[in-house]
């Protein structure tokens, strides 16, 4: 199920304790994402979308943080 993919993904950047590496983590999950939306086999869920939505406001405050 590619949208498991993105959010097994995303949950890694959430999860990363190490500075370092949430950068890399966090442009991961922003591509897997990426992936998921322009991906023809299986549509958006009304639930997804709102899922990405938040996940990638989040995914903005992390790299903030980081910055």
């Amino acid at each position: 199920m590619p949208h498991i993919a993105w959010r097994n993904v995303y949950k890694d950047a959430l999860m990363e304790v190490d500075p370092l590496k949430l950068p890399e983590r966090i442009e991961a999950a922003r591509k897997a994402i990426h992936r998921r939306i322009t991906e023809n086999r299986q549509p958006l869920t009304k639930r997804e979308f709102e899922d990405i939505d938040s996940a990638l406001q989040i995914l903005r405050l992390l790299m903030k943080e980081v910055a």
